[in-house]
């Protein structure tokens, strides 16, 4: 075939290289509703203002009545309430005369369609019920008020499963929702409702645990208490939080580590920080006067809660001291985390590109070679940003993997890379060795 001769003297051909989307996974996380918002069963919506999660708020709801004795006021609602007898739930009540009533509580369902919540002082007979905020919607609110409170860096989603009427029904209805939506994943964290654990602890810890392994990359914020903290031992998914006994009714103290383990964007100028010691805003911190066995007892098991920073001459309130409940320090797991889901998608990128690239990507050692550094370069990455103290990536030379495993070759498949992650720690505690001589 004669080969066509033409007067131009340079040609320049061009691929196009696709760099890929920055993973924001881990800036992904959802305050779960059940039936607190006015969104649909399953679906989610991402506030990044606090304005934005109050108006998808469920609306108030009418009472007929309310009636205080020693102490309590029961209250009857016109509808029938979603919860269960015996199930606990924040809400608002306004609109109440005498205004007393009014006011953010702790409520206990009594009946199909009555709760009572603590009231010290008597506020009077009432003459106007008011309204009050439905179950769960309370929890959304206090979640986003105090998740709000840390800065507006990041937003977070609201996840909404529908009502259920106990908090197993509740359980069983987040596992099923993230089994649904796993590939790919939605969300790196959720906030859970408190009364998840005051009801259902055990059942809570058993649906958490199915994320614990080392390759798990989601995690819940929990609010527990003293006794049952011990109940969530090694759980890698589990952040507990042990809100502070003096704690306002519109605080959600977990709302805290949640917002500063999603506002994390590692970078060459924003290195990964320790959990621990990040300040919290709009909080009660524990006091520590007749209250130190407890915090004690939460430290010592890995949970954690809000204190001031007095040792260090701070009396902002801080986190102390950011660990999973498997005793690593949380961002040592968001360090390895963010590690794997880099470098998955880099590796990813560099495949598909691969075809599209002169000269192409070939399964070669040289193929290999180039794989190898895209790694590399994430692992360095990794060490530059502060998500870790060392990552060195191997892989099997081209040859003794294929004389190895010949059927891989034809499939395309190579499993021969691996990475040794060294993860990066923060300071928790120093003993300082003081010899003190006396002048002679």
């Amino acid at each position: 075939m004669a080969t066509t001769i033409t007067p131009t003297i340079v040609n320049v051909n061009t691929t196009v290289v696709r760099a890929p989307t920055v993973s924001q996974l881990q800036q992904s996380g959802a305050i779960v509703s059940t039936g607190g918002t006015t969104l649909a069963t399953g679906t989610y919506q991402y506030c990044g203002t606090l304005s934005a999660v109050t108006a998808i708020l469920a609306v108030p709801l009418s009472l007929t009545g309310l009636v205080w004795a020693s102490g309590t006021v029961t209250a009857t609602a016109t509808a029938a309430l979603t919860l269960a007898t015996g199930q606990t739930f924040t809400t608002t009540i306004t609109g109440a005369v005498p205004a007393g009533y009014n006011g953010t509580y702790v409520a206990t369902v009594t009946g199909a369609n009555t709760f009572t919540y603590a009231l010290a002082v008597n506020p009077g007979t009432q003459t106007t019920p008011g309204t009050y905020l439905p179950a769960n919607a309370g929890f959304i609110s206090n979640s986003a008020t105090t998740f709000f409170a840390q800065g507006t860096s990041v937003g977070t989603y609201v996840l909404e499963l529908g009502a259920q009427t106990t908090a197993a029904a509740a359980i069983t209805a987040l596992q099923t929702w993230i089994t649904a939506n796993s590939q790919p994943q939605v969300f790196y964290a959720y906030l859970i409702p408190a009364n998840w654990d005051a009801s259902s602890a055990a059942a809570l810890n058993t649906m958490t645990a199915n994320y614990e392994s080392p390759s798990g990359q989601t995690y819940f914020f929990i609010t527990t208490t003293v006794s049952n903290l011990p109940g969530y031992a090694a759980n890698k998914a589990v952040f507990a939080t042990v809100p502070s006994p003096t704690q306002a009714t519109t605080e959600h103290q977990a709302a805290v580590a949640f917002y500063q383990w999603l506002v994390n964007l590692p970078g060459p100028a924003n290195q990964l920080a320790p959990m621990s010691y990040r300040f919290g805003f709009g909080v009660t911190p524990w006091s520590q006067i007749s209250n130190q066995t407890s915090i004690n007892t939460v430290l010592t098991n890995y949970g954690n809660l809000i204190l001031t920073g007095a040792e260090g001459g701070i009396s902002t309130a801080t986190l102390f001291k950011g660990t999973t409940m498997d005793g690593e320090q949380a961002a040592w797991w968001y360090g390895i985390d963010w590690f794997r889901i880099q470098v998955k998608q880099a590796l990813a990128n560099a495949v598909i590109n691969g075809p599209n690239s002169n000269p192409p990507l070939l399964y070669n050692q040289a193929g290999i070679n180039s794989l190898l550094a895209v790694a590399q370069n994430v692992g360095t990455s990794a060490v530059k940003f502060g998500c870790a103290l060392s990552v060195v990536v191997t892989a099997v030379p081209f040859t003794t993997y294929t004389t190895a495993n010949p059927s891989d070759y034809n499939n395309g498949i190579y499993n021969g890379f691996a990475a040794t992650v060294v993860g990066q720690n923060g300071f928790l505690t120093l003993t300082f060795q003081l010899a003190a001589t006396q002048f002679v």
